[in-house]
């Protein structure tokens, strides 16, 4: 017969029960207190005061022990799970996490008495009321202390863990967005559940702090009459060059054949082209492309006409073979008459124009060194090298002189036509590399008030620098742009990165949130985002990131990835979770806990003599280990319950659960906007 022992009433190491637990003997003892209370009621009625000052004395001692008692538990659990205690805080702001608790209590039937007995007779009865198991758990009497960390402890990182409906987002909001928000602090906040009312917790913790003018919604989701209601985006403000260009090139996703190679070197050269000009404050308003084109005096008329590079520009220009050439021949002129002028436009940085594509450099090898130099060379290249026409110089000549015919004389892209006829055109591998580029319009066109709006508000980068509270809510289900969004948003991650690490540190802890990272934080080509190695970054420039998934990262990020965000995580929350994968993880975290089995052997001595035979006993222990948490011990909690585990460390945790006042009659109602206009456009009213 074997026994499986208790370890919360064995020790392993003696074999021997364990003390009953100071809080309970203390109860025990004091338990019966009534009597004495009567006692003491009993020695005043007959003037013995002495005799009634002892026994509250005694009573008394027993409640200062359970209070030490008390305190003793909580200052271990604490030192266990270094975190901060309440009773020590030295004037640091602190985040509630939530409470750590003795035990996960059950929901609890309120019955009357003629109910009870029914219960107690297995007969059908009625609940008065049900007391649900969260205010049972995070009940006064259960509770041990708040769980307190630092902002140097939130700059450790979390990874938050639950199934669907643990409670990951209630804690998201009353823990981690709210104390961010009370202190003043950024916060960039990634949701993957398209969930609207998600937003509104957000906007109604911005007002309780009066920082509702701080929001920032990006709402990728559309309403059943395929509207978004966001803040508008500008794409070529999310970064440096590299981001934009890597971002806009996998949102594109190119064939891998010649097309498709045509299609990306292109983007590629044009992107260049157009954010050098938009690194200067020196892109020109796409309107005004045809006047300056004409004009005697380029430079100047230029400097008259520039505009912040978006999408309309972007879209135009590069599909507008006339527009694009025009464009080119422009900078051809300006440096013919003013080139020290525009060199010290263009590198005033001292920034280096580099040609990163192998094929290109040898293309441009027989231009002569002041054509290389020129920062458009590149472009022009790759304009002749996908027509029909011999070389650039050809091509300027013909589109610009024209030529005649019988029939008329020709200019622009007319002329080259005559000149160089062809079936397809003599621009027809460009029209076949524009087509390509369907994918990253699609995408555009997808979300026409996010991106195509020429009235854009304030940059994201900028809004994070300046403490904004910035949301996006990413559609997960949407296998097509789920993806897509994702490169955009880890592109904008690492030029915040980026510039922060240059010229800016934040006196507050920004925190960047990602929660239901498993239903968007994905590639299409399964490349890794380095989320680990983004981590490892952000904590030196007042950073805090927060992870939130139901299950394991490995298939969203990669194993390698994963491993390395559970590396530079240094406190796990575990809701309720039944993710087989995330179960073993946690395990690992962890300790093994120590068991005693009991073997108990009984058998009789044979002797033929003695009819009463003996009766002997032999008992052997067995020490054994198993995981600390198993599937049923995680997927039979209540919402907000769960464990927090930190320095190896567990313990029984409840989440921080407030009531949010809600600003918004429905769920379904549209939130609060922000609008911003820029300066250009101030001026232009003005004016």
């Amino acid at each position: 017969m074997n026994n499986l022992i208790d370890n919360n009433k064995f020790r392993v190491e003696n074999q021997t029960q364990v003390d009953l637990d100071e809080i309970k003997l203390i109860n025990l003892i004091s338990s019966n207190s009534f009597f004495v209370y009567i006692f003491i009621g009993v020695a005043i009625f007959n003037n013995l005061y002495y005799l009634a000052f002892a026994l509250f004395a005694f009573i008394l001692t027993f409640k200062i022990q359970n209070q030490q008692a008390k305190n003793k538990i909580k200052e271990e659990i604490v030192k266990d799970l270094n975190l901060v205690s309440n009773d020590n805080l030295n004037n640091k702001y602190s985040v509630k996490l939530g409470t750590l608790v003795k035990e996960h209590l059950k929901d609890v039937e309120v019955l009357n008495f003629f109910n009870s007995l029914k219960k107690i007779f297995g007969l059908k009865y009625e609940v008065v009321k049900t007391i649900d198991s969260q205010v049972l758990t995070s009940s006064k009497n259960n509770a041990i202390t708040p769980a307190l960390q630092t902002d140097e402890m939130l700059r450790e990182h979390t990874c938050l863990m639950a199934t669907t409906g643990g409670g990951k987002t209630e804690l998201l909001l009353n823990a981690y967005i709210e104390s961010t928000i009370a202190r003043g602090g950024g916060l960039f906040s990634v949701f993957g559940k398209s969930d609207n009312a998600t937003l509104q917790k957000v906007q109604s913790i911005s007002a309780k702090y009066n920082r509702l003018q701080d929001v920032l919604v990006y709402d990728f989701t559309e309403d059943k009459h395929g509207k978004t209601n966001s803040n508008t985006i500008n794409i070529f403000e999310l970064g440096n060059a590299k981001g934009i260009i890597t971002t806009l090139v996998n949102i594109a996703d190119f064939e891998s054949d010649i097309w498709g190679k045509g299609g990306k070197v292109y983007l590629t050269s044009f992107l260049k082209f157009i954010l050098t000009l938009r690194d200067v404050n020196f892109f020109i308003d796409y309107t005004k492309i045809d006047t300056i084109y004409n004009s005697n005096n380029k430079l100047e008329d230029y400097k008259e006409n520039i505009k912040s590079l978006d999408t309309f520009a972007f879209a135009k220009i590069i599909t507008d073979n006339d527009l694009l050439i025009k464009l080119l021949i422009i900078f051809d002129e300006i440096y013919i008459d003013s080139k020290n002028e525009l060199n010290e436009i263009l590198y005033q940085n001292f920034k280096n124009i580099i040609l990163e594509e192998e094929d290109n450099n040898t293309s441009l090898s027989y231009l002569r060194n002041e054509e290389k130099n020129q920062f458009h060379s590149e472009l022009k290249q790759v304009v002749v090298s996908q027509s029909r026409v011999e070389n650039w110089e050809s091509l300027k000549k013909y589109f610009q002189t024209g030529v005649e015919t019988e029939n008329g004389f020709y200019k622009g892209i007319e002329a080259l036509t005559l000149k160089y006829p062809s079936n397809n055109g003599v621009f027809y591998n460009l029209s076949v590399s524009i087509d390509n580029l369907k994918n990253l319009f699609n995408f555009f066109d997808s979300f026409p008030s996010i991106f195509k709006n020429q009235s854009n508000d304030i940059s994201i980068l900028d809004a994070i620098d300046s403490n904004k509270i910035v949301i996006f809510n990413i559609p997960g289900q949407n296998k097509v742009y789920a993806p897509v969004l994702a490169e955009m948003t880890i592109s904008f991650l690492n030029a915040l990165l980026e510039r922060r690490g240059k010229d800016y540190k934040s006196d507050t802890t920004t925190l960047i949130l990602l929660d239901e990272a498993n239903s968007w934080l994905k590639t299409k080509r399964d490349k890794s985002f380095d989320i680990g190695d983004i981590m490892s970054v952000i904590r030196g420039l007042n950073m805090a990131a927060v992870l939130s998934f139901q299950s394991s990262l490995k298939k969203t990020l990669g194993e390698v990835d994963s491993s390395q965000v559970f590396a530079n995580t240094n406190t796990i929350i575990s809701l309720k979770l039944t993710d087989k994968d995330l179960i073993e993880a946690l395990n690992k975290k962890v300790e093994k806990v120590k068991k005693l089995e009991l073997e108990e052997n009984q058998h009789k001595e044979y002797n033929h003599k003695n009819k009463n035979q003996s009766t002997t006993e032999e008992s052997k222990y067995t020490k054994s280990e198993e995981d600390y948490f198993k599937p049923q011990m995680l997927s039979s909690i209540k919402k907000g319950e769960g464990f927090i585990i930190r320095n190896g460390h567990v313990a029984k945790f409840m989440s921080n659960y407030v009531e949010q006042k809600p600003m918004y009659k429905t769920e379904k109602d549209e939130v609060f906007l922000n609008k911003y206009i820029s300066l250009e456009e101030l001026k232009k009213e003005l004016l």
